[in-house]
């Protein structure tokens, strides 16, 4: 029986498409061949004149008689009068001239607004640091009283001219008062501490 024959349009079988790409692919296998074929005229080899060489055909050298004699310039490489240069030091770089800077402009001046006057600074008063005594009392002799102070438990007597603690200075002992200077500090600043009446 034979097979049915494709419907219209369908794509015909890959085998009667083998012969069409095999002669393709000679046609281009020919080509690729021919480009890369050497051509028949080829340049003679012409051996050089005067070299030492034996030529390609294996011959004899040449004779050094015809190789021809370099005349060299009856000037060349003579020099006049001393070299002053010297190939192995470093070149010395001129001295830089220094570039003139031109003076800041002078400003221009709108509105002179006035001066104002310097503040005065006004002096810091000094406080002086409290006083860690409680005077309990008074006795002794009217002309070179004696006061009793007290101090975290300690008891001191102590006269006019007195330094308690090597701060405090006992400047003046007064009826119902003891007035006290300081050591590190000017002696019109003093602080009272008041002395209870019996």
């Amino acid at each position: 029986m034979k097979a049915p024959a494709p419907p219209p349009g369908a794509a015909a079988p890959a085998k009667s498409r083998l012969p069409l790409l095999l002669a393709l692919l000679g046609g281009v296998v020919v080509l690729a061949l021919l480009s890369f074929w050497p051509s028949g005229e080829t340049a003679p080899i012409v051996p050089l004149k005067g070299s030492g060489r034996a030529s390609s055909g294996g011959a004899a050298p040449a004779d050094p008689a015809l190789v021809p004699t370099l005349e060299l310039a009856a000037d060349r490489g003579a020099t006049r009068g001393d070299v002053k240069r010297d190939v192995f030091r470093f070149y010395n770089s001129p001295t830089p001239t220094p570039t003139r800077i031109p003076p800041p402009p002078t400003p221009v001046v709108l509105y002179d607004w006035p001066s104002l006057p310097t503040p005065v600074p006004t002096a810091t008063p000094i406080v002086p640091p409290a006083l860690p005594f409680k005077a309990i009392g008074k006795f002794g002799p009217r002309d070179g009283p004696i006061v009793t102070l007290e101090s975290g438990g300690r008891l001191i007597n102590v006269r006019e001219g007195d330094v308690v603690e090597g701060r405090f200075i006992v400047q003046r002992i007064n009826r119902e008062s003891v007035d006290f200077a300081f050591t590190d500090l000017p002696p019109d600043i003093t602080r009272r501490l008041p002395i209870p009446l019996p």
